[in-house]
């Protein structure tokens, strides 16, 4: 979980280019987590989305 949307989103990034699979920065209550596209979920509220192919 991170406090600050700039390194979730540095880390989301930094992942996706890792694994080379889909990630997404999510909204969990004041927060915010990194997660792949295989676990998510209709009912998270998606920040951002980053793919390693585009």
């Amino acid at each position: 979980m991170f406090n600050d949307i700039w390194i979730a989103r540095k880390n989301a990034m930094g992942l996706a280019r890792t694994l080379m699979v889909a990630t997404m920065v999510i909204a969990v209550g004041t927060q915010y987590a990194v997660i792949t596209a295989e676990d998510h979920d209709s009912s998270l509220t998606i920040i951002n989305e980053y793919d390693p192919y585009a």
